[in-house]
Order: C-alpha cells, then sequence, then structure tokens
C-alpha cells in the first residue's frame, strides 16, 4: 500500500500536481507476498543457470579441451542449485501465497525435475560413466518443461493486456521466458538422447541458449521481487514513501 505522510517531515510544502505524480509513478512496486523468499528463489536459480550454460558450453568444446569431471562439477553445482530454488517455491507456493492447485503442482513437477537434474552429475563423478547416464536429464528437463507449461496455463489470468509492459507482468512473461527456455531444452535433450546427428547445430544452439533464456527469466523475476527501497533523491527527507 502506498503511504505518503503530510506531516513536517516535508522538508518543501510546495509541490506541483505533475510533482506529485512523478513521485508517485516512481514509487517501488506495490507488495508482493513473500518478498524475500522469492527473491532469494530468483538468484539461487541465476546461479543454477549460469553453471547449466557453463556445462553445456564444456560439452560442446572441442573434444580436446572436454574436462569431463569439471562438467560433472558444474553439473552437480547447478542441479543442486535447481534442487534447493524449488524446495523454496514449494514454499512460497504453500505459505507465502494463497494455495492454487494448479500452480503447486507445476511446481511440485519441477521439484521432481530437479531431483532428476542430479542423478546425471552424480553418476557421472561415482564414474559410471564419462558424463553419467544419459536419461535422467532429458526425463528431468521434460518434467520440468510440462511444469513450465502447466505454469504459463495457471498464470494467464494475471496477465493484464491493457498494460503490457506494466511491471505487474513481469512474472507472467518471466514464466513465458521459462516456457521458451526449455522448449528449447527438451527438444535438444531429446535429440542428443536419441543421437540425432544431423541435429549436432541444433542441439549446440538449443542447450546453450536455452539455458541462457532460464537466467534471463530468472533476473525478471529476481527485478520483479527486488527488497523495496526508498526513492532515492526524494523530497520527502524521511523516506516516507512505502
Amino acid at each position: 500500500m502506498l503511504v505518503i505522510k503530510t506531516s513536517t517531515s516535508f522538508p518543501r510544502e510546495d509541490f506541483t500536481m505533475d510533482e506529485r505524480s512523478s513521485l508517485l509513478a516512481a514509487a517501488p512496486p506495490p507488495g508482493i507476498p513473500g518478498r524475500a523468499c522469492m527473491w532469494l528463489t530468483s538468484w539461487i536459480f541465476i546461479f543454477a543457470s549460469i553453471f547449466l550454460t557453463a556445462e553445456f558450453v564444456l560439452i560442446h568444446s572441442p573434444p580436446p579441451a572436454k574436462p569431463n569431471q569439471l562438467i560433472n562439477f558444474f553439473g552437480t553445482l547447478e542441479g543442486i542449485l535447481w534442487f534447493q530454488g524449488f524446495i523454496l517455491l514449494l514454499y512460497w507456493s504453500f505459505y507465502e501465497v494463497p494455495i492454487a492447485p494448479t500452480g503447486c503442482f507445476a511446481t511440485f513437477l519441477k521439484f521432481i525435475a530437479a531431483c532428476f537434474f542430479n542423478v546425471q552429475p552424480a553418476s557421472g563423478l561415482i564414474g559410471m560413466l564419462p558424463l553419467g547416464v544419459p536419461w535422467s536429464n532429458f526425463v528431468g528437463i521434460c518434467l520440468f518443461h510440462s511444469g513450465n507449461l502447466l505454469s504459463c496455463y495457471a498464470m494467464w489470468g494475471m496477465y493484464d493486456s491493457s498494460k503490457p509492459w506494466s511491471e505487474g507482468n513481469l512474472p507472467v512473461q518471466a514464466m513465458w521466458v521459462y516456457a521458451l527456455a526449455t522448449t528449447l531444452l527438451c527438444t535438444a535433450d531429446g535429440l542428443d538422447f536419441y543421437a540425432i546427428e544431423a541435429a549436432a547445430d541444433y542441439i549446440k544452439f538449443a542447450q546453450i541458449f536455452g539455458a541462457t533464456l532460464l537466467g534471463v527469466g530468472s533476473l525478471m523475476y529476481a527485478y520483479w521481487s527486488r527488497p523495496k527501497t526508498y526513492l532515492p533523491h526524494s523530497p520527502f527527507s524521511d523516506g516516507s514513501i512505502q
């Protein structure tokens, strides 16, 4: 809720209507349930996306320079981060906002996906195969993509088409970016799993670009859920816009 104190805390009293409108327009975004939890989750996902992108870059590097253990290490880091992030997102879905069955089920699918994301790098680190078992990431990304599509459906009613660039639309647009990312990753991982050699260039592009888009979507969520701050250079001396 926007609160403007009208006491003597104003250094000046002669605001024009235009100045007041500008101040109100520049105010921080309205309250977001569980803002701190969402902000932390978003940053966990940002780092998970960075490690995933690094993993794919190394996987598609020339064979003499392909360090399998480093790839498995990055894969383990991103898998653990996705797992931790979706635990927090489940908490947010059940305890910070009114429970929405479709949204909660979508988040649960993504949590199960994160469990599978940890199987491939872990099996590589213990030496079962150079880069671990090949099926777990494919199963995981299919579950992740299914969860994102379900989230898009669940969030559709939140989108305000009359104000497409309003900050309130950011979580919906970020989920669209997630869905695009997992569309690329799901198709690429499927082609890679079934060893379609003719699609090698697409697999490289889709895996690296898809992982990058996950980071973009996470940055959008981080911006949307950023902590409230007082207005910079505000004429309100005590930061009375909240």
